[in-house]
């Protein structure tokens, strides 16, 4: 059953979606955000210059985006930063090339923010999916993420959230010098200016497992440490933090060579309830 809109208006929402050489899911992902049920959704898609036919996939539903490009950027915060410079709607959502949304995100998303005004933020659960499309384990949103920012990126599942206009216009928009950790700086920056999330306790995108900060992790955890000292954490602290990551993506990676799929499983549901860059 649909979640019921607010009656007074249906507010304009904005996808932003940043590719490059993503032929493979780039379609998926696509066809996720135009089989949404709220209606009022504006689609903008930024494509990198893409050598592998991605332009083509972009084309064909070219007639159905708000806008789209497809030239060169300075990496995917400047991706990001380009889609929100041409967003109109009142709330922005980003989701990548390889996720996917479920047909009622937008409208659940819509409904939160209605119900919670003091929110500048929404977010939700997510499913991680191996490259076939199974499902691995679920990444809980955590209610309690103000408490754990600091020493690292808590559970905001970054396809699952969506931020009001007038934060990214107030609070500004994502940090170019961040290629991996971009979202936690951003939410961050948010948080200490005292903007508030509201965690939706519902499935609301699904993730595939080998993204960016997946296959670059080293840069990830470092970034997440640099981020954590430039706003106040002691760098031993923060550098312990980071041995810790780094442990355990080695245990997780040698555990996934051996084979052992069912220990990586609990491995990953164990820690992606707590830490995103754990």
């Amino acid at each position: 059953m649909s979640s019921p809109l607010p009656t007074d208006n249906m507010p304009l929402v904005t996808i932003i979606t940043a590719s490059l050489n993503s032929a493979r899911t780039l379609e998926r992902t696509i066809q996720s955000v135009l089989a949404q049920t709220y209606p009022n959704v504006e689609y903008i898609l930024l494509d990198g210059g893409s050598t592998d036919g991605t332009r083509l996939i972009i084309e064909k539903y070219a007639t159905r985006l708000a806008d789209w490009s497809s030239e060169p950027d300075r990496g995917i915060s400047d991706a990001f930063n380009k889609g929100l410079a041409k967003a109109s709607g009142e709330y922005i959502g980003i989701l990548n090339s390889d996720d996917v949304y479920m047909p009622e995100t937008v409208r659940k998303i819509v409904c939160a923010f209605g119900e919670h005004p003091e929110a500048g933020f929404v977010f939700g659960d997510q499913l991680f999916m191996d490259e076939q499309g199974r499902v691995l384990f679920c990444q809980q949103g955590d209610p309690g993420y103000q408490g754990k920012i600091r020493t690292g990126m808590p559970s905001i599942p970054h396809p699952t959230t969506f931020v009001r206009r007038e934060v990214y216009q107030k609070y500004g928009a994502f940090a170019l010098e961040y290629k991996t950790a971009m979202d936690y700086e951003l939410l961050y920056r948010f948080h200490l200016a005292g903007v508030s999330g509201c965690y939706v306790p519902k499935i609301l995108a699904a993730m595939q497992v080998g993204g960016e900060s997946d296959r670059r992790f080293w840069r990830a955890y470092s970034e997440v440490r640099d981020i954590s000292i430039r706003y106040g954490l002691s760098p031993l602290h923060a550098r312990l933090l980071f041995w810790g990551r780094v442990v355990k993506t080695f245990w997780r990676r040698k555990l996934e060579r051996l084979g052992c799929d069912g220990l990586v499983r609990a491995f990953r549901q164990r820690f992606s309830s707590r830490y995103f860059y754990e």
